[in-house]
């Protein structure tokens, strides 16, 4: 048996990067993988090539920052497999700016996509997680959810939110039997980490003073951070809530 057989799972921010990797991760593993996007180029790709690897998933287009959007989404995904285990709430955005050069229009955008999404995909999964003998929550941290990031300060509030919410929401699931963490990943070799090093002005210097801070001296790859969601899905960390997991090559050690 695999560590996830039979259990459904809903990723979101799903058609890149980490979130794509958790998705394959997990189908590997024998869940039934619903990937959240708005990229359905991008999603049905993914989808499909975890079909084409033997596992089952498929890909549904839904703004997680709209309600009406997610709880027909969560709807759809009870009606037709009549469960839901797992919820990795990954989406995210993370505009570089000063914040005396951000405009009211990108805060509030960061805030709906990075927090607003997690509290409305939990209020609308907890119902049919509450069914499941294995009900978990990953909220998709950062290192710079701990530590401070000049020049990134909505995303670096964004991810400190999630930490907070997952801990605070762990207690109030506990006796439900939902255990909610945060999974927290250093840098990252993938399309997001790029594109926010480049909003920076100075993409190459700017991943070059990342990867300086990482005590391993380098980033990590999607594989590396779809492991430790795996563990926070699985049984295998059956008696783990209300924690946030750094996978950052030591990054928060420091």
């Amino acid at each position: 048996m695999t560590k996830l057989q039979d259990r459904v799972a809903i990723v979101t921010g799903a058609t890149t990067g980490i979130g794509a990797e958790i998705a394959r991760k997990f189908a590997t593993e024998g869940a039934q993988v619903v990937l959240v996007g708005r990229r359905v180029a991008l999603g049905e790709a993914v989808a499909q090539e975890i079909r084409d690897a033997g596992g089952r998933a498929e890909f549904k287009v839904c703004d997680v920052s709209n309600e009406d959007a997610v709880a027909a989404l969560v709807k759809e995904v009870g009606e037709s497999y009549g469960q839901l285990d797992i919820v990795v709430n990954n989406a995210a955005t993370a505009p570089a700016s000063p914040l005396e050069d951000m405009a009211i229009e990108d805060w509030n955008s960061v805030v709906a996509n990075n927090v607003t999404s997690i509290f409305l995909v939990c209020k609308h999964s907890i119902p049919l997680l509450r069914k499941s003998s294995h009900g978990a929550i990953i909220n998709m941290g950062s290192t710079f959810g701990v530590i401070g990031a000049g020049g990134s300060v909505a995303y670096a509030m964004t991810k400190a939110a999630a930490i907070s919410m997952s801990k605070s929401l762990a207690l109030e699931l506990a006796a439900s039997g939902i255990r909610v963490n945060a999974l927290c990943p250093g840098g990252t070799n993938t399309p997001f980490l790029h594109d926010w090093a480049e909003d920076t002005g100075d993409k190459l210097g700017t991943l070059a003073w990342l990867v300086d801070r990482h005590p391993m001296g380098r980033f990590a790859e999607t594989h590396e951070i779809a492991a430790g969601a795996l563990y926070l899905a699985s049984d295998d960390s059956s008696f783990v809530t209300g924690h946030s997991l750094m996978v950052d090559g030591g990054y928060t050690a420091q």
